[in-house]
């Protein structure tokens, strides 16, 4: 059996009204797509960030060959 690997990532928390963004859309998102995976499930919405979707995806990918 394969063991496995946690990271312990640091993280930072900040509560700043200036980062904060107001969303104006009052409809929920559409869900676009669903991948899912032996170990993961990930729903898709449409407007996700393209970089974000790649982030995603890899990593999906790469847990599954562990």
């Amino acid at each position: 059996m394969g063991k496995n690997r946690q990271d312990i990532v640091p993280v930072t928390l900040r509560d700043n009204q200036n980062d904060r963004r107001t969303v104006t859309k009052q409809s929920p998102q559409k869900l676009v797509a669903r991948v899912k995976t032996s170990h993961s499930e990930l729903f898709i919405y449409e407007e996700i960030n393209d970089g974000t979707l790649k982030t995603l995806l890899t990593e999906m990918a790469s847990y599954e060959t562990r």
